[in-house]
């Protein structure tokens, strides 16, 4: 650390750990023993300050996704690997320490501006990888924490009734996607549950399906759930079995060739669809998981046994399908009547 002189006004050079370069800075005074004093002021404060260990964004975006990767679901992977890929090309490939409220505050208010849902997601999950970032040494202060997003009205879920189904599905020529739009329109799983799905996870005899966590797979909770199986879903299966039991039992449900489809090409396929029918355009795969749980909805089963089939953590989650219910409503103003 030292002194230098420019244009009248002392300047302190000296090495930031925290940063890992050089830093110049102005003391902002022209005598020399007040820079000195401010000099010395400056050590206690950099001596006070945590020393944290210094780590590129770039570096810790690698580090993250594969404690992620390790310990959580494929699809919250996905979602950090593209936060930190838009942050980074926000913000460049700075130190972790330099991520300040001013940059992520910028940084949030941009995707918000792009996508309200996207911004949301971004949010959740580097708000998280940096209280991560603090329990590993690497910074003391997750600004995110800070940032309050504005919030999103909050739509009810689109969903397909069967009939608008059964027309949805001729349209599908491929009988390997038929089956498994119907498997997902029938049981409630999420797509990356079905795609990983193996014939020993399903017992015909006892008449259900467990979803498990398994080497190459976890559940979005991360819980264990079991699923019955209803007639169609049943058909679904046994027309299928034949041709898969001489594979082996460990071997994949919807598989060509024995190799897992890819979740991309199933939605792909699906949209097409949708944009040949005559449904709502807005509709996507995952309506078909809205679909399961607003049909039984609709049919009076208890919002608690839905949170039960979709493996829902919360059942706040699920209470966006109380709407379709009612004689719930029904049932609370005729209390009055007594």
């Amino acid at each position: 650390m030292y002194l230098f002189k420019r244009n009248g006004i002392y300047y302190v050079s000296y090495f930031d750990e925290t940063q890992n370069r050089e830093k110049r800075i102005s003391t902002k005074q022209s005598k020399k023993t007040e820079a000195i004093k401010f000099v010395s002021e400056l050590k206690e404060r950099l001596l006070s300050r945590p020393k944290n260990d210094y780590i590129l964004l770039s570096a810790f975006h690698n580090k993250y996704l594969q404690y992620v990767k390790d310990n959580l679901s494929v699809t919250y992977a996905r979602n950090v690997d593209l936060a930190f890929r838009q942050l980074i090309e926000f913000a460049g490939d700075i130190p972790l320490e330099s991520l300040d409220y001013l940059k992520l505050d910028k940084f949030t208010t941009e995707s918000f501006k792009r996508t309200k849902e996207g911004a949301r997601t971004t949010y959740i999950a580097l708000k998280s990888a940096l209280n991560k970032a603090i329990s590993w040494n690497y910074i003391t202060i997750n600004h995110l924490t800070k940032i309050k997003l504005s919030k999103i009205p909050k739509n009810n879920p689109v969903f397909i009734k069967e009939n608008e189904f059964n027309e949805l599905i001729k349209l599908e020529p491929d009988n390997l996607l038929k089956d498994i739009y119907r498997f997902a329109f029938y049981t409630g799983l999420r797509l990356s549950e079905i795609i990983y799905l193996k014939w020993n996870e399903i017992d015909l005899t006892e008449g259900i399906i467990r979803v498990r966590n398994t080497a190459d797979f976890t559940t979005k909770s991360k819980k264990e759930r079991i699923i019955p199986i209803n007639e169609t879903v049943k058909e679904v299966l046994i027309k299928r079995f034949p041709k898969i039991i001489s594979l082996g039992k460990d071997n994949y449900l919807f598989a060509k060739n024995g190799v897992r489809l890819n979740g991309d090409y199933i939605t792909k396929k699906f949209k097409k669809c949708i944009k040949a029918s005559t449904l709502n355009k807005q509709l996507h795969f995952h309506n078909l998981r809205h679909s399961f749980a607003s049909n039984m909805a609709v049919k009076g089963v208890s919002i608690f046994i839905i949170r039960e089939l979709l493996g829902h953590s919360d059942v706040k989650t699920t209470q966006i399908y109380s709407h379709l219910r009612p004689e719930d409503l029904r049932t609370a103003v005729n209390v009055l009547n007594n």
